[in-house]
């Protein structure tokens, strides 16, 4: 069983404080080899189970052993869907922050969501339409907020969220999610639902220990700098040949904006990067973590499009996440990867709907689901080869 390193936990907390957790493309000019580890979506469990399959970096000692000219890719969306989006954030931070040369982590589109919740005074308008905090399913897993939620007030929180999670059940049970509201002004909230609906007291204790939830997550986003990293993640990167990018790029943008996305976060101070002086960029940023053009009809000639953009910097392949499916998926002749195959098995259980992980609470249809091990494929690129990485096996200690 690993074992706390203090003097890894302070070279963490020096070199942070003196902001090396940027993205530095002329860190990895010499990359000819990369594992590239799809959408973990809050699973601490199996993002761990995926760097130790990579073979690049020892997590008992904490040392990089991969080859000098190698790279470990994550490609972002390491919240939401599952409960432990702080232990993700803070795994993959970390791996940045020892291994400036070795790790990149990209930008994903709940991560940036996450970072306009928490610095954003109405949250994700600028994108959602309303803060992401409050819809009722693919945004914020209700027992992320036990990671922010002091000690002596966690009894107090596992008491009110079974009734939280029977609610959602009731809804998703329904297929009424996309209409219903965690708060907020809409016309339907999950206190319209049982056991708050018709129940006064539960509903307004609940409503306001959720004000109390979001505010103790927002203000340690904030305090662990967890913001400072987010806002610092790269949005389109060119690494070795490849083209990397959280969802995808629209040939439409052209050559000079898409160089500008290029560097969009590595230089930006966090408190500056909703900036109305920005707006283009964080409509460009936005666009590139949730396109899926790639994928449509006619995908594989916006492939070539992209590709005939970047010749020449060599780029013969472009990498994607944000698309789910069970594998890794090669496209367009092989010069698409779609890397993200559902690595959490909490979104492989119960897809985009919050189910309890922690919590003691009735389960019935989705959530009645058992969760299955780690599954999936990373991928694994070296001198043109693409190749698909599956887990030999399970390493429970780590």
């Amino acid at each position: 069983m690993m074992r706390p390193n203090h003097l890894l936990t302070w070279t963490i907390f020096y070199a942070f404080r003196e902001g090396a957790t940027s993205w530095n493309p002329s860190n990895f000019a010499k990359t000819e080899e990369m594992f590239i580890i799809g959408d973990l979506h809050a699973d601490i469990h199996c993002a761990k189970q995926w760097v130790y399959r990579s073979n690049m970096v020892d997590l008992s000692s904490w040392k990089w052993i991969g080859a000098d000219n190698a790279a470990l890719v994550f490609m972002g969306d390491y919240v939401d869907r599952g409960p432990f989006g702080r232990q993700v954030l803070e795994f993959v931070r970390n791996l940045t922050v020892s291994f400036p040369q070795k790790v990149v982590a990209m930008m994903g589109n709940h991560d940036l969501y996450t970072l306009a919740d928490a610095m954003l005074p109405e949250g994700a308008t600028l994108f959602m339409g309303a803060a992401v905090k409050d819809f009722s399913y693919a945004f914020v897993h209700p027992e992320e907020y036990l990671n922010w939620i002091p000690d002596a007030e966690k009894d107090d929180a596992r008491t009110l969220m079974p009734s939280f999670f029977a609610a959602l059940q009731q809804v998703y049970a329904q297929n009424y999610e996309s209409a219903v509201m965690l708060k907020g002004q809409r016309s339907h909230t999950i206190l319209d639902w049982p056991p708050f609906r018709f129940n006064h007291s539960l509903s307004s204790r609940f409503r306001e220990q959720l004000l109390h939830w979001q505010s103790l997550a927002v203000t340690g986003l904030k305090n662990t700098k967890l913001t400072d990293w987010l806002a610092a993640r790269p949005v389109v990167v060119v690494l070795g040949g490849v083209l990397l990018v959280h969802g995808g790029l629209p040939p439409s943008l052209g050559l000079q904006r898409i160089h500008e996305l290029r560097g969009a976060g590595a230089a930006v101070k966090v408190e500056d990067f909703f900036s109305s002086g920005r707006q283009q960029l964080l409509d460009d940023m936005h666009e590139v973590v949730t396109y899926r053009g790639f994928h449509g009809r006619k995908g594989c000639k916006e492939v070539d499009q992209v590709l005939s953009l970047l010749k020449d910097e060599g780029v013969k392949l472009i990498v994607v996440g944000h698309t789910p499916g069970n594998t890794v998926r090669k496209h367009c002749r092989d010069r698409l990867v779609a890397a993200d195959s559902s690595l959490s098995r909490f979104y492989r259980a119960y897809g985009n709907r919050y189910c309890p992980v922690q919590v003691a609470a009735d389960r019935h249809g989705t959530c009645n689901k058992a969760l299955s091990p780690c599954a999936g494929q990373a991928v694994h690129v070296q001198n043109g080869n693409i190749n698909l990485i599956g887990l030999d096996n399970i390493i429970e200690e780590l």
